[in-house]
């Protein structure tokens, strides 16, 4: 790359840098934790390895893999250039070469003047760099990299290519970075909790257990605790405790029991006296539902303990609104509704510190750096009898990261794959191309409230007595953003919208094919005066409209209600659409529409004519029960009758020259008045499926025991077994080929030429190969690939290689 030798690794020698700071496996161990440090807060591991060139230890099989090869020789001004195949160089050397006097690190170090950590920054610096390529990070002067203007400067961040007295420095990943990053590869901590308790007892508790339910395949383990003064304990242990099932779902349980007694703000070594508040936090690696709180002493469980609001975000996007939320319950409703008020939410670049999360807390990371959040908001006071949701974002809104890469005018004069050098002058266009999304609505999402039981049995401690009533406690909770994939294909909703991929007709951020069933209604609206008897499009009169719903269900429904004039304008010409407003409605609960609300929410400064007409559309998921109201009357009375000499006028009241019988003429009609009730019609809106994608999958299903026959002794050696292909996909394959490795050392190869596979199809493939060494050495390892010569567009190309291996 650039004329420059990357492979094969050159040896990584404290001799070639400054060997009085440390021996070459300080040096290795020193730059390893800087890298650690960097990527800590992400869902990946650094690994250290000396392995021989061409390998790594351990093997790079996870889906998301880069390796970084370390050389102390230098790279005339590369530090460091990526990115081939999932790999990148860094030339250490070039450090020492450009400490000499008048290079770029003269007097930072040089002999005498570098230290072990600025060597450690200088060269961890440019390793954490590379691999941030491959997150999709451009250097400075890409919308994923540079900094906020509320950071600090440009050149303390990892993604720089700053000069050298900044490189020797410990640098960070800036706000956009992270945000990348997360959304690439996701974080460590899934979620975070801490709490601020009371100890309900009239007597002190010394110790404390959470019961918290979990949906993963994967072991939780801690990652932070609290540990300030204001908890008696520093440190907690995580224990699994079978399983059980809450509101129709069997959990994974566990117990956090805390641990480490230690001296605190509100009471003795680890104790809690009787009616004291307290403070507890822990993180997660995955995300949970509390399920209990149970306060200890000397063991046992007390009789009172803290109620709780359990709560998760995993899974939590609402496809009918859009709405990411907090799923709140609570885990004893026999107990009464607890209410959840003053809630207050942050969507955050990046972690905050787990012993921040307290009230008044500073907005302070893990890495001890401020954090501006990317929004705040207040959130919705929630009555929580068992199970309600709690809205932070939706999907309408815009994320924290959503730019685009776009490739640049020279860029096709670079080599593929592009080579992006971390050097001090140099800079190359970006070729690469696409969409760079944080995590929705943002890496972190910090949420705090209070959390009152109206009905608590606790000890007051200014009465010094047990009382019944409203007890609060506070909770804090921060957890990761998501990737909306509403649709299930694989791909953020947001590129699936911004491509055509999906449509999203409505504007809610949600595919429209992932939205569920909905129901339209269509009423007729006439609101207004018509004065003129010589008006054709409707008889002379005042007219009225009133458009009643109801919710009939047993959940909330949320509707939209949408005006379409069909007057004015003039014949012939559709008139104006106008959203009327947004609405919940409970199970059970009713509102109404009607011409004073259509007035007052679309013509503020009155109707645009005498009378309007047109339709009321009411959008919903959920089915309703819509009644129109339809009222009218005359606009003035009808003249009275005269008389004139004994007779009456020609008019006779509509009955001409009939009217003057005895009694003179009658009195004028009264106004007429109509009313007409009517059902509004339901429409059923089917969402849009997405077509199914037509496609073969090939896998090796199954490789047989082998079977070896060295009948002349060593060299004359057969090996036999078979393999099982098959598809599993819902299209026929075509002919393709597959191929079996066998050993000794993975040298025999035997191919084969197969017929197509009807979807569903499997087909036993026998292997016989020719003299030669024994298999087993000791071991026998037979690898198969099915396409291994790629001829087949399949739906996953992942899954066509298996192995297996007999011990010998």
């Amino acid at each position: 790359m650039f004329e420059e030798v990357v492979t094969p690794l050159e040896p990584f020698d404290a001799a070639d840098l400054d060997p009085a700071l440390g021996s070459t496996a300080e040096y290795r161990d020193a730059i390893t934790e800087r890298v650690k440090t960097d990527y800590c807060e992400f869902d990946v591991r650094v690994v250290q390895t000396t392995s021989a060139n061409g390998t790594t230890n351990p093997t790079p099989t996870d889906d998301s893999w880069f390796v970084v090869g370390i050389g102390s020789d230098t790279g005339t001004g590369f530090y460091g250039v990526c990115c081939n195949s999932g790999m990148a160089r860094v030339w250490a050397g070039e450090f020492e070469d450009n400490s000499q006097p008048g290079g770029s690190f003269d007097g930072l170090l040089t002999p005498g003047d570098g230290t072990l950590n600025r060597w450690a920054n200088a060269i961890a610096g440019t390793t954490s760099h590379e691999p941030g390529h491959s997150s999709r990070l451009g250097n400075p002067g890409h919308a994923s990299a540079d900094p906020r203007p509320t950071e600090d400067a440009r050149q303390n961040h990892i993604m720089a290519t700053p000069s050298g007295a900044d490189r020797i420095e410990d640098r960070h990943f800036s706000d956009t970075s992270y945000e990348a990053i997360a959304g690439a590869v996701g974080l460590y901590e899934q979620t975070l909790s801490n709490w601020d308790f009371i100890n309900p007892n009239i007597s002190a508790a010394d110790g404390l257990r959470i019961t918290v339910l979990v949906d993963d395949d994967d072991t939780p383990e801690i990652g932070s605790v609290y540990d300030g003064g204001l908890s008696p304990w520093g440190d907690a242990d995580i224990a699994a405790n079978g399983s059980l099932t809450f509101q129709g779902t069997t959990y994974d349980r566990y117990q956090i029991t805390f641990t480490d007694p230690q001296n605190w703000n509100n009471g003795d070594v680890g104790e809690i006296p009787e009616g004291a508040e307290f403070h507890v936090g822990v993180g997660l690696t995955t995300n949970y539902i509390v399920n209990d709180v149970m306060l200890l002493s000397g063991g046992s469980a007390m009789e009172l303990h803290p109620r709780v609001v359990g709560y998760t975000p995993d899974g939590s996007f609402n496809p009918e609104t859009g709405d990411y939320h907090l799923t709140l319950s609570v885990p004893d409703p026999e107990n009464g509704p607890l209410i959840v008020s003053d809630v207050r939410i942050r969507h955050l670049p990046r972690t905050l510190a787990i012993n921040e999360m307290i009230t008044g807390g500073a907005m302070i990371g893990v890495d001890g750096r401020s954090i501006v959040p990317w929004q705040e908001r207040d959130g919705a006071n929630v009555e929580v009898g068992s199970a309600e949701e709690l809205p932070v974002a939706n999907l309408a809104e815009p994320r924290a990261l959503d730019t685009f890469r776009q490739a640049e005018p020279d860029c096709g004069s670079l080599p593929a794959p592009q080579p992006i050098p971390d050097h001090p002058f140099l800079h190359v266009h970006y070729c690469e191309e696409g969409p760079v999304l944080g995590l929705f609505p943002s890496a972190r999402v910090y949420v705090e409230a209070t959390v009152t039981d109206p009905n608590a049995r606790y000890f007051d401690r200014d009465t010094g007595t047990m009382v019944t009533g409203p007890l609060s406690n506070r909770i804090f909770i921060q957890f990761t953003g998501k990737i909306p994939d509403l649709n299930g294909n694989g791909v953020d909703d947001a590129i699936d919208i911004d491509t055509g991929t999906c449509s999203d007709d409505n504007g809610n951020g949600v595919c429209d094919e992932a939205e569920p069933t909905r129901y339209k209604y269509a009423a007729k609206l006439v609101c207004g005066h018509q004065p003129l008897p010589s008006d054709g499009r409707l008889v002379k009169g005042h007219y009225a409209t009133t458009i009643n719903v109801l919710n009939l269900g047993d959940r909330k429904a949320k509707l939209t209600k949408t005006l379409s004039l069909t007057y004015p304008p003039e014949e012939q010409r559709p008139g104006r659409v106008a959203e009327i407003a947004t609405d919940i409605l409970g199970p059970n609960e009713a509102l109404k529409v009607d011409c004073a609300d259509v007035e007052r929410r679309v013509f503020p400064n009155g109707l645009p004519a005498s009378y309007i007409e047109g339709y009321v559309t009411i959008e919903s998921a959920s089915r309703l029960d819509v009644t129109g109201v339809y009222t009218s009357r005359d606009v003035e009375e009808a003249p009275p009758c005269e008389q004139h000499g004994g007779g009456c006028g020609d008019h006779m009241c509509g009955q001409p020259r009939k009217c003057c019988g005895g009694g003179g003429c009658p009195g004028a009609p009264a106004l007429s008045t109509t009313l007409e009730i009517e059902q509004i019609r339901e429409h059923v809106i089917e969402a849009k499926k997405p077509p199914v994608e037509m496609c073969p999958d090939l896998r090796v299903r199954d490789i047989g025991e082998p079977d070896v026959n060295c009948p002349e002794g060593s060299g004359s050696c057969v090996t036999r077994t078979d393999y099982t292909i098959e598809n599993i996909g819902n299209a026929a394959s075509g002919p393709f080929s597959t191929r079996a490795i066998l050993d000794p050392q993975q040298s025999v190869s035997v191919p084969a030429m197969l017929e197509s596979l009807l979807p569903g199809q499997s087909v036993t493939v026998p292997v016989t190969t020719p003299r030669g060494g024994n298999c087993y050495d000791p071991d026998c390892t037979i690898t198969v690939a099915a396409d291994n010569l790629d001829e087949v567009k399949e739906c996953n190309e992942r899954n066509n290689i298996a192995e297996e291996t007999t011990p010998g």
